[in-house]
C-alpha cells in the first residue's frame, strides 16, 4: 500500500504541476491605442503560445545587404545583427516574437498578430547608427566648389544623356524630424528662393573666383548658420548622383563630409520645398554606442515630441568635454547619415541630451527610442521574403485542429473501450493525462504550438495508446495461461516494456532529428511529438498500472480483470 500511495502521490504532483503550469496569469502586454501608440497593461492570459500560423501575422526572411560594399565575414556579422534584431522586436509590443537564424544567411522574423506590417519592416531594417558632429563653420565648402564644379563638368555629370546612375534620395515623406538637443533650439525657417539670392549666398567670400552657373553651385543655397546649406527638393537627386561619382568625393575638402538634413521647408510662393543640406567635420565628437538608454516623452513647451536620450559615464564625460569645446558652435545629430537637427551649443552638455521631432507623432518617438536603445546594425540588412498570415486564417486553421483532435480522441475512446472493456476505460482516463501533461509541457518550457504542432499533438494520441495496446495484449496472453490477475498485470507491463521503451527512443530521436535541422513549422512538430512521447510514456507505464494496481487494492484481486 505504500508504494501505491507513493504513486498515487506522485501523479498527483504531476497534475498539480501542470495545473499550476496552464493556470491563465497576469501577463504584461503592450497594446496599441487609437493614435497609434502603444501603451504597457497587463491581461489574464493562458501561458500556452500559439504561432503565426495560428494566430496569423508576418514573417520576414532578412539577409545582407551588400550593394553597398562587401561583407567579409558574413556569418559573424549576422550573428551580430541577430541581437540587435531581437532586442528591437523584443520592445516593439509584439506578442511571443520569434527571432532565429536560418543558416549561415538568413535571419528569420516572426510576429504573430502584427497589424503595422510597414512599421515593423521598418524598425528592423533601420540601421540606427547615432553619430554627433560639428558643423562646420570656416567656409570649406564655398572654398572648394570651383573643384567640384570642374570635377562634375569634366565627368559630364551634368549632361542628362550621359549621366551615369546613382542612388535616388529618401522620399521627403520620410518622417521629419528635427528640433532641440539639451534646450537649444534648431530654428526652422522660410527660403527665399530667388536667383539673386542664391548668387549672393553661397560664395560670398570668394565670388570674383566664384562661377555661380557651375552644376553645383547653383544647386546650393546659403542657410541660417555656417556650414548650412538649401537644396530645392526636385534638385535633391541631382546633387545626389553628383556626390556618388569618385571625382566629385575627392575634391570634397579633407576632413570634411556632406550630409542631407531630414527637414524638408517650405519655400517662397511658387518655389516649392527645399531641404538642409550641411557640411560636417568628418570626426564624430561622439556616437551612439555610449547611450544606454532612449525614451519618447512630449514635449510642453515647443509641442510635439521628443526622445530624451542618457550616455553612460565614459560618454558623458566625452561628450562634456567634446561641447565644452565647441561653445557657441552648432553640432550635427546625424542618425543612419541624415541631419536630424543642428542646435547650437551654449554650454559643455553632460550625460543627457533630447531630439525633438517637429513634424512627428508618438510613434515615431517610440520607434526612433527603440532603434537608439536597441543600437546600429552592424550590417545592413534587406528584406529577402516577406509572408502575411491573416487571422482569419489561423482562426481555420485552430478550427479544423480542434476538430481532427477531437475526431481522433473520440475514435481512440470508441475503439479502446469497445475492445479493451474496463481495462481500455483506464486506458482513456490515462490518455486524458497525457494530453493534458502534454499541453502543460509545452507551457511550462515556454514551447509555441503551431499548425503542424496540432497534428504531432494528434499523432501522439496514437502513440500513446500504442503502448496500452502492447500492455493489455501482453497481459491477456498471461490470463490465457492461467495466471491471475495481479500476477498477469506484471508480467504483462515487465515483457512489454523493452518494446514500448524502444520505439519511443526511436520516436524521440526523429523528433531530434527533426528539431536540429528543421526550422519553422519543422520545429514545432518535433517539439509536440517529442513532449507527446515523454509524457505517452509516463501515461501509459507509470499511471495506467498505478490505476490498475489501485483497482486490484480495491478488489482485492478476487474479480477478473475485465479486458
Amino acid at each position: 500500500m505504500n508504494s501505491l500511495r507513493s504513486r498515487l502521490l506522485l501523479i498527483a504532483a504531476a497534475i498539480g504541476l501542470s495545473v499550476f503550469a496552464l493556470f491563465p496569469r497576469q501577463t504584461a502586454v503592450r497594446e496599441k491605442t487609437p493614435d497609434g501608440s502603444f501603451t504597457e497593461t497587463t491581461k489574464r492570459l493562458w501561458p500556452l503560445k500559439y504561432g503565426l500560423d495560428l494566430q496569423g501575422g508576418m514573417h520576414l526572411a532578412l539577409e545582407i545587404d551588400e550593394s553597398k560594399g562587401a561583407v567579409a565575414d558574413k556569418k559573424d556579422a549576422l550573428g551580430r545583427a541577430l541581437k540587435t534584431v531581437r532586442n528591437r522586436i523584443d520592445q516593439f509590443g509584439v506578442s511571443e516574437p520569434v527571432v532565429q537564424l536560418a543558416g549561415d544567411d538568413r535571419i528569420i522574423v516572426e510576429l504573430p498578430g502584427i497589424d503595422d506590417q510597414q512599421r515593423a519592416q521598418d524598425v528592423v531594417q533601420q540601421s540606427a547608427f547615432l553619430q554627433f558632429q560639428i558643423v562646420d563653420k570656416s567656409g570649406a565648402l564655398d572654398k572648394a566648389l570651383p573643384r567640384l564644379d570642374a570635377a562634375v563638368r569634366s565627368r559630364r555629370l551634368d549632361v542628362s544623356s550621359g549621366a551615369p546612375a546613382a542612388d535616388t534620395a529618401r522620399p521627403s515623406s520620410a518622417t521629419p524630424l528635427s528640433g532641440l538637443l539639451s534646450g537649444d533650439t534648431a530654428k526652422k525657417v522660410t527660403v527665399a528662393a530667388s536667383p539673386d539670392s542664391a548668387k549672393a549666398a553661397v560664395g560670398a567670400t570668394d565670388s570674383a573666383k566664384r562661377d555661380v552657373n557651375g552644376p553645383m553651385t547653383r544647386l546650393l543655397q546659403a542657410g541660417q548658420v555656417p556650414g548650412q546649406f538649401y537644396v530645392k527638393e526636385i534638385d535633391v537627386p541631382r546633387l545626389t548622383r553628383y556626390l556618388a561619382d569618385s571625382a566629385v568625393r575627392a575634391a570634397i575638402p579633407p576632413g570634411k563630409v556632406l550630409r542631407f538634413g531630414a527637414d524638408t521647408l517650405a519655400g517662397a510662393p511658387g518655389q516649392g520645398t527645399f531641404r538642409e543640406f550641411y557640411v560636417l567635420d568628418s570626426r564624430p565628437i561622439i556616437t551612439g554606442e555610449f547611450l544606454t538608454d532612449a525614451k519618447p516623452n512630449s514635449d510642453p513647451l515647443q509641442g510635439g515630441y521628443i526622445v530624451e536620450f542618457e550616455f553612460n559615464a565614459e560618454g558623458g564625460r566625452v561628450f562634456r568635454k567634446e561641447t565644452g569645446r565647441h561653445v557657441r558652435d552648432n553640432m550635427a545629430v546625424v542618425l543612419d547619415d541624415r541631419v536630424m537637427t543642428a542646435p547650437t551649443i551654449n554650454s559643455a552638455i553632460g550625460r543627457n541630451g533630447q531630439i525633438t521631432l517637429g513634424g512627428g507623432t508618438l510613434q515615431d518617438a517610440q520607434d526612433l527610442a527603440l532603434v537608439l536603445r536597441a543600437g546600429a546594425l552592424p550590417v545592413p540588412l534587406k528584406v529577402a521574403e516577406i509572408r502575411n498570415i491573416g487571422a482569419s486564417l489561423g482562426q481555420d486553421s485552430i478550427d479544423k485542429g480542434k476538430r481532427a483532435f477531437g475526431i481522433a480522441i473520440a475514435l481512440v475512446i470508441v475503439i479502446m473501450v469497445g475492445y479493451y472493456r474496463f481495462s481500455g476505460g483506464i486506458a482513456v482516463v490515462a490518455l486524458g493525462l497525457y494530453i493534458f501533461f502534454t499541453l502543460a509541457a509545452l507551457a511550462g518550457f515556454g514551447a509555441t504550438l503551431t499548425l503542424p504542432g496540432l497534428a504531432g499533438l494528434v499523432l501522439g494520441v496514437g502513440i500513446a495508446v500504442d503502448a496500452n495496446v502492447l500492455i493489455f495484449e501482453r497481459i491477456r496472453e498471461e490470463m490465457d495461461r492461467g495466471k491471475s490477475a495481479r500476477l498477469s498485470i506484471d508480467e504483462g507491463f515487465t515483457h512489454a516494456l523493452s518494446a514500448i521503451v524502444d520505439t519511443s527512443v526511436a520516436t524521440i530521436l526523429s523528433g531530434a532529428v527533426l528539431y536540429q535541422y528543421g526550422t519553422g513549422p519543422v520545429r514545432g512538430f518535433a517539439v509536440t511529438l517529442v513532449v507527446g512521447v515523454a509524457a505517452s510514456l509516463f501515461t501509459a507505464i507509470f499511471v495506467t498500472r498505478t490505476l490498475l494496481l489501485l483497482w486490484l487494492d480495491r478488489t482485492g484481486g478476487t474479480k477478473p480483470l475485465s479486458i
